[in-house]
């Protein structure tokens, strides 16, 4: 078993599926959350954010794990989804608002251990002509669990109270733990580098700046949107729901085409010119056409904006060779450090000038990314060689 493609794509998948489902759930159960402790609205939004800063501070350290541990890779998986099963586990039975933060703060380090992992096996296992397809599944799956698995585990709660989801959650990664410790095979495709040849951080951390940018562009942007709608276009509920369906349909299939067209005309050209694209379609965002405009125009947003994941991430394990786990985890910090200041900038912008401005402004950061992809990309030489 795991000597097959599919059954490696279908695990990963299904891994980041219940990733991004946990990481996409706790939000809207807030409220339910919220009056059963009795936590002021800023006070349960730790739960969110404490799982976010343990997820990308723990990324990196857990990357380099996996690079180092060879032949034993999977183990760095296995353990992290057994203690993500753990702490949702204590998540679901929580008797206090601190031990329910202690829970969500485990949890986010369980997953510096798990989405990492999972990208480093398929950027290391994939042929290099079918790399950004192979990527384009996994990233999807993630993206599933924002428009499928956060509403179904919605509808769970409202069924069987705000645990339920969690008890769930600990049950499929107890599940996933033992099929991750199977499928995976011990050899690794592309040979680690010697120490003295690994690249160094500072060229890593250019590369995620590219990453950084994109997600102020885009979670700058989408943060405010729901606010926005109701707001300005007095969306109903209904119609809300609707927009949000939009993007994330739009998301999950741009990220399967973006991985795609990466093989076909090259992860570089794809990755630089989604950022690229995305300027524009922010500006036409920004100006809340009616909804007739609207939800198609969602649509291409996140289209256009999520074709950019898997064809950079492609492009980071080709530049990366051997340091998969170091330069995947990597980008997932600087994916989280870009989404806490698109959120954080955008607020004010939002208040003062709003949303129109907030719009030319993420565009920018999309602008000012794309021209750094593009630039990285003219090569990098070093001892003799040239990287493209």
């Amino acid at each position: 078993m795991s000597g097959n493609p599919g059954i490696w794509l279908f695990t990963g998948a299904a891994t980041l599926f219940l990733v991004g489902t946990d990481v996409f759930i706790v939000s809207p159960l807030l409220p339910a959350i919220s009056a059963e402790f009795k936590a002021t609205p800023a006070a349960a939004g730790w739960l969110v954010t404490v799982m976010a800063v343990m997820y990308a501070c723990g990324s990196p350290w857990a990357g380099t794990l996996f690079d180092k541990l060879q032949e034993r890779r999977s183990r760095v998986l296995v353990i992290g989804l057994i203690c993500f099963a753990l702490a949702n586990l204590g998540t679901a039975l929580a008797g206090s608002y601190l031990f329910l933060l202690g829970s969500r703060l485990a949890a986010g380090l369980s997953l510096a251990a798990i989405a990492p992992s999972v990208y480093a096996f398929i950027g290391d296992l994939a042929p290099a002509h079918r790399r950004g397809a192979w990527l384009s599944v996994i990233v999807s799956g993630n993206l599933t669990g924002l428009w499928v698995g956060t509403p179904f585990g919605t509808l769970l709660a409202g069924w069987g109270g705000w645990r339920l989801p969690f008890l769930c959650i600990a049950a499929g990664s107890l599940l996933l733990a033992f099929l991750n410790g199977q499928v995976w095979p011990k050899k690794r495709k592309n040979a680690q580098r010697p120490i003295a040849e690994r690249r160094p951080l500072g060229d890593i951390l250019r590369s995620v700046l590219v990453t950084i940018l994109w997600s102020m562009a885009m979670y700058g942007m989408y943060t405010f949107l729901g606010t926005a709608l109701a707001q300005l276009n007095q969306f109903t509920p209904a119609q809300l729901a609707a927009s949000l369906t939009a993007y994330g349909v739009g998301a999950m299939l741009g990220s399967l085409s973006g991985g795609r067209l990466a093989d076909w005309l090259g992860n570089r050209p794809v990755a630089t010119a989604s950022l690229l694209v995305l300027v524009p379609f922010l500006s036409l965002v920004g100006t809340l056409p009616s909804s007739n405009w609207l939800y198609p125009l969602l649509f291409l947003w996140a289209f256009v904006g999520y074709a950019f994941v898997p064809s950079y991430q492609s492009r980071l394990s080709n530049e990366f060779p051997g340091e998969t786990g170091r330069i995947m985890s990597w980008n997932i910090t600087g994916m989280y450090i870009g989404m806490t200041l698109g959120s954080y900038l955008g607020g004010p912008v939002y208040q003062l000038w709003g949303f129109a401005a907030l719009a030319l402004i993420c565009g920018g950061f999309a602008l000012g990314a794309g021209v750094l992809s593009w630039s990285l990309g003219r090569g990098i030489v070093k001892r003799g060689e040239v990287r493209l």
